[in-house]
């Protein structure tokens, strides 16, 4: 994809509860992300966010290399740190007020494994034929994730006000649990989703709608600038 500077609306329902920004950018052989968000109106006053997502992905392989998430709520915060070393993939999960256990670096025992980043450009990498389902195994910081993508063919839907050709992928989620033999769970909170990437050769996300058990959620693309300085 060419790099970009995009700004996403995200809400419950159909009532806008978020903004979401994100910066994609090339180093060499190396994809980087900057992203920022958090709530906004009524919804803030109801559950207060803020978050930074910085990523770093190798650009032949899509394999992680670093991720540094920090998730602030009102009373208090996550710092999700992800390594990638010669013996696999290291985590450190930090809370403040800090508990009774310090953090921890913790090697998470299952490969191949990506980052939320990298999975996400390996899934845009794929070739998206009617039919086909593309699975990878994502950790988003806490748990990891068998996801399976079934590609269910292009179609047409307005983005920002603007009809845009799309692929759509029916999204499915498997909580792995690694003290259970990597046997697969059922994620307690997802019910099904879907995604929506541009049908071009950059194949931005457009929109994303999923079902969970407060109902339906969704994050669409507001704007878009190519090649930003």
């Amino acid at each position: 994809m060419r790099p970009f500077e995009a700004e996403f609306r995200i809400g419950w329902s159909d009532l806008e509860a978020a903004k979401a920004r994100m910066r994609v950018s090339f180093q060499g052989e190396t994809i980087r992300l900057n992203g920022s968000g958090g709530t906004n109106g009524l919804a803030r006053l109801l559950w207060q966010l803020d978050a930074t997502l910085e990523a770093k992905t190798s650009k032949p392989d899509f394999k992680t290399i670093y991720s540094l998430q920090v998730e602030k709520y009102a009373n208090r915060s996550i710092t999700t740190q992800i390594v990638d070393r010669p013996d696999g993939i290291w985590r450190l999960r930090e809370n403040a007020p800090q508990g009774e256990n310090a953090a921890r670096w913790k090697r998470i025992k299952i490969a191949p494994l990506r980052d939320l980043f990298s999975g996400m450009l390996f899934v845009r990498s794929q070739e998206f034929t009617p039919g086909k389902t593309i699975s990878t195994i994502i950790f988003p910081g806490d748990s990891p994730f068998l996801v399976e993508l079934k590609c269910l063919g292009t179609e047409k839907i307005p983005i920002a006000g603007t009809p845009r050709d799309a692929h759509k992928l029916d999204v499915r989620l498997h909580r792995i649990n690694l003290k259970k033999g990597e046997t697969l769970e059922p994620h307690g909170k997802f019910r099904s989703g879907t995604v929506w990437l541009s049908n071009d050769a950059d194949r931005i996300p457009l929109r994303a709608e999923v079902d969970i058990f407060i109902g339906y959620v969704f994050a669409e693309l507001e704007s878009i600038n190519f090649n930003p300085r």
